[in-house]
């Protein structure tokens, strides 16, 4: 990618870095790029140390044991599931996660049946999948062309694009090793969104959620889904969670203001509980997919099929 000339108009300053509007590349990324080597040692040594720790330390059979008991009735991982196979129309029942870090999806996969792989290029969260059977990769995302993978009929891609160097030759590779009618599965920040445009204009603010060297790439629903058709997929669906933006927008800015900050979470939660306890959980569903038909929300989900 670094070879490109990327032309742009548009351009974004943060501290001392500039997210670009790339027009060559169709979505706004950091530039110039983090060297390789700089991403593989943070991915590979820091990331669950320093910018998400987890106490690997005192993880114990105990804890493994509960870890795979609740992971098996995770309600995100059973919709996640079941929205999967509601779409594929293939016998093939081969799925990876990708940069999954110690998420457990592939339990759930494999306990229907299916052959899992995980693709993870921190070593400690590798070795912390590996406690549970699961096949692990312990490579960056961009190495597993050499691992002869094929006929997958799912791909799992939560909260990775926006971290690596070359988003569209993944796609185009992934593409390459499924099969026709598999689903893949895209999740990335929704930054740059038109609520948060409008925050920065409105209140004359930095990108705050510039994340530098975590987040190389700012997608947006629209931006993703014309990455996913020049890469052979189909959007067949999209959905968000809370809008944050919302809170920005009417003064709550939490960005700046730690009072505001910590009470974020409980806000969230209370809304969403105060649906799903009364039981109007499709109600907050189909709420979610409104925003998102407007590009609005904090986060994308979206799934594709290889037609």
């Amino acid at each position: 990618m670094e070879k490109q000339t990327h032309k742009f108009e548009r351009f974004y300053n943060y501290q001392n870095y500039q997210i670009i509007d790339c027009q060559t590349c169709g979505f706004r990324h950091l530039y110039p790029f983090p060297t390789e080597s700089d991403l593989q040692r943070f991915y590979h040594d820091q990331y669950f140390r320093e910018i998400k720790p987890f106490p690997y330390e005192t993880v114990s059979p105990e804890f493994i044991a509960k870890q795979r008991q609740d992971a098996l009735v995770n309600p995100n991982y059973l919709e996640i599931y079941n929205q999967v196979v509601g779409y594929i129309w293939t016998n093939h029942l081969k799925m990876v996660d990708v940069g999954c870090g110690n998420d457990l999806l592939a339990l759930v996969f494999r306990e229907q049946g299916w052959q899992t792989w995980n693709i993870e290029p921190n070593r400690d969260a590798a070795a912390y999948l590996a406690k549970y059977q699961l096949e692990v990769i312990n490579q960056p995302v961009e190495a597993i062309i050499d691992f002869g993978l094929k006929d997958i009929s799912f791909i799992n891609l939560q909260f990775v694009l926006e971290h690596i160097r070359e988003p569209e030759t993944v796609l185009k590779f992934f593409n390459q090793i499924m099969v026709s009618g598999g689903v893949i599965r895209i999740s990335v920040p929704n930054d740059f969104s038109e609520g948060q445009l409008a925050y920065l204009e409105h209140y004359g603010r930095e990108p705050k959620w510039v994340n530098v060297p975590d987040h190389i790439n700012y997608f947006t629903f629209d931006s993703l889904s014309r990455l996913l058709e020049r890469t052979g997929f189909k959007e067949v669906y999209r959905t968000t969670n809370f809008p944050l933006e919302l809170l920005l927008l009417a003064g709550k800015d939490y960005y700046h203001d730690e009072q505001e900050r910590v009470q974020v979470g409980p806000f969230v939660r209370n809304f969403e509980m105060a649906l799903f306890k009364t039981g109007r959980s499709s109600q907050l569903k189909k709420l979610y997919e409104s925003l998102a038909a407007q590009g609005l929300g904090r986060c994308i989900y979206m799934y594709a099929v290889k037609e």
